[in-house]
């Protein structure tokens, strides 16, 4: 094996998400913001879509609000992602009420009017290595196709 395909299967595996789900998340998100209230501690639902809990499935209007502020797998990103979504009044569901209140006040960010306890996948948001090293062995597999066809290829000139 060539270096070069030692650096590309390196660069495929260690490729970063854009957020690896952790069950601290929540937490993070809801001790950051500051209003007249406590805040909601907020379900995973509110930037995981169907019930799951992966790196594939933070697509709802808030995540996206979260990632375009630079949300990451640290706690540092998502205290800054969540500032930026506040200072930036952000309203993912345009109901008037910005992001940052409704998970204050318990609502949904992404749902005009639906309160957050509603949909909490079951999976939980606690991940940890599962995302990752799942798509570790994806572009493991990838990897492994192509050195295999590549290889086919010169055995056929």
């Amino acid at each position: 094996m060539t270096w070069r395909r030692a650096l590309m299967i390196a660069v495929l595996v260690g490729w970063p998400g854009a957020a690896w789900a952790r069950k601290q998340f929540p937490n993070w998100i809801a001790t950051k913001l500051e209003g007249p209230t406590p805040p909601h501690v907020p379900p995973c639902s509110v930037c995981h879509l169907g019930g799951k809990t992966s790196a594939a499935t933070i697509f709802t209007p808030f995540a996206w609000a979260m990632r375009v502020r630079g949300l990451g797998s640290s706690q540092a990103s998502v205290d800054s992602a969540i500032i930026k979504v506040q200072s930036d009044g952000v309203d993912s569901d345009g109901d008037g009420v910005p992001d940052a209140q409704e998970i204050i006040d318990g609502t949904d960010p992404n749902n005009a009017g639906v309160a957050t306890d509603l949909q909490d996948p079951q999976l939980g948001c606690d991940l940890g290595g599962g995302a990752r090293s799942g798509t570790a062995a994806a572009s493991l597999a990838l990897a492994a196709v192509a050195l295999v066809r590549r290889r086919r290829r010169k055995r056929e000139r």
